[in-house]
């Protein structure tokens, strides 16, 4: 439908088969035009004017005696129903007024460059300051923020804020880390048993040799350098030392185990998020069962196709269940503890490189056990500090 005729309104107008000709006469004569005519349900005749038109017609109509069917549309018909229903007016007055403030407050803060520090640390820093969500933005002071930051912080060189909106856009660059000066000597020492494979030393005295078997705590190298001439001097020893050694993962699972029987959904509570607002809207969102699975779902952020919006809904629904002995069977096992095995395998450090394996199954009457020998290369120094005792 025409908007012009949405927003001024207009009248539908419906007359019988047999007066269709004669109105029609009547919209010629006076050069009116049709919008959206159609062929009513009774074979009559519908379409729509404007109201001006509308009037003219049906002023000629009652003249000549022909009946008509009118129904009015459009904005002004829609307030004129509503004018006994004073509170959607006023809730209508009050969306607008919050939508025009909201324009002045700002809704998110983003942060971009930081790299050790969350966003979240960030953000507690400049809310310090004044600026979070909810500030009100005419009363901002950027470069006065930025100022006091920085003189403060410890751990950014350079911060930024620039407003794109509603949305307070931080930019920050971080102070290089100082690197831990630590003057007391080291050696280091074996962490696990096994068998020298390579050396590669940036100071310190190496005290074994390629192909040496060594025990967890044994010396790698020494931090301590003795010189006929000089006497002792000490070091803190660093390096890599590599070693062929030995692993052994164990992964038991039980052939008894006890499953979750989950009954029907329980709706929870309801939780309305405005800002730094919260309105909760169940009485009774903290009651949920003993045992369940509790599933939130936040939605909104993105409401209208923007993005970062301020409000936000939280549904919460609980799944009670009931904990019911069960019983797998040793090949459902032997599935689940190789599952198991493969993530502990890609939890090993990147230092351990593994060069064989060997799994061995043992089936017991409770419990199916997977024993996984590693044979890896790794490096096994680990720094030992020291004490130095001058003689008295």
């Amino acid at each position: 439908m025409n908007f012009v005729l949405r927003l001024l309104g207009y009248r539908t107008l419906e007359v019988g088969r047999e007066d269709v000709t004669r109105l029609l006469n009547f919209c010629l004569a006076e050069g009116v035009s049709l919008a959206a005519p159609e062929v009513s349900e009774n074979g009559g005749f519908r379409f729509r004017l404007g109201l001006v038109s509308a009037s003219r017609i049906l002023r000629a109509c009652r003249a000549e005696k022909i009946p008509v069917r009118s129904a009015g549309g459009g904005l002004p018909f829609l307030l004129w129903r509503l004018r006994d229903r004073a509170g959607l007016a006023v809730g209508a007055i009050c969306a607008v007024f919050l939508f025009v403030l909201s324009q002045k407050v700002v809704w998110t803060v983003r942060v971009s460059g930081n790299e050790r520090l969350t966003a979240g640390e960030i953000r507690q820093e400049l809310s310090k300051e004044g600026l979070s969500v909810g500030s009100y933005i005419p009363k901002l002071r950027a470069g006065e923020i930025e100022t006091r930051i920085l003189m403060r912080s410890e751990d950014l060189a350079w911060l930024a804020i620039h407003m794109d909106g509603t949305v307070a856009v931080v930019q920050v660059v971080e102070r290089a880390p100082v690197p831990e000066r630590n003057g007391r000597p080291a050696n280091l020492v074996a962490a696990r048993d096994g068998q020298i494979e390579g050396l590669e030393l940036f100071r310190g005295r190496a005290a074994v040799h390629i192909g040496q078997p060594v025990r967890a705590g044994d010396l790698l190298v020494s931090g301590v350098y003795d010189s006929a001439t000089r006497g002792y001097r000490y070091t803190r020893a660093s390096g890599r030392v590599m070693a062929r050694t030995e692993r052994v993962i164990r992964v038991e699972i039980p052939f008894t185990y006890e499953e979750k029987i989950y009954e029907a959904e329980k709706r929870g509570g309801t939780v309305l998020q405005f800002f730094n607002f919260s309105l909760n809207f169940s009485k009774n969102s903290r009651n949920e069962p003993p045992l369940c699975d509790i599933i939130e779902v936040t939605t909104g952020k993105d409401w209208l196709g923007m993005h970062d919006l301020p409000v936000s809904v939280l549904r919460r629904t609980y799944r009670p269940y009931i904990l019911q002995s069960a019983e797998r069977s040793p090949e459902e096992a032997l599935e689940i503890a190789y599952e198991q095995l493969g993530n502990e395998l890609s939890e090993l450090s990147s230092d351990v490189q593994p060069i064989g394996k060997r799994v061995t199954t043992t089936i017991t009457d409770t419990a199916l056990i997977l024993e996984c020998h590693l044979t890896c290369v790794e490096n096994i120094a680990v720094q030992n500090e020291f004490d130095v005792v001058e003689p008295s």
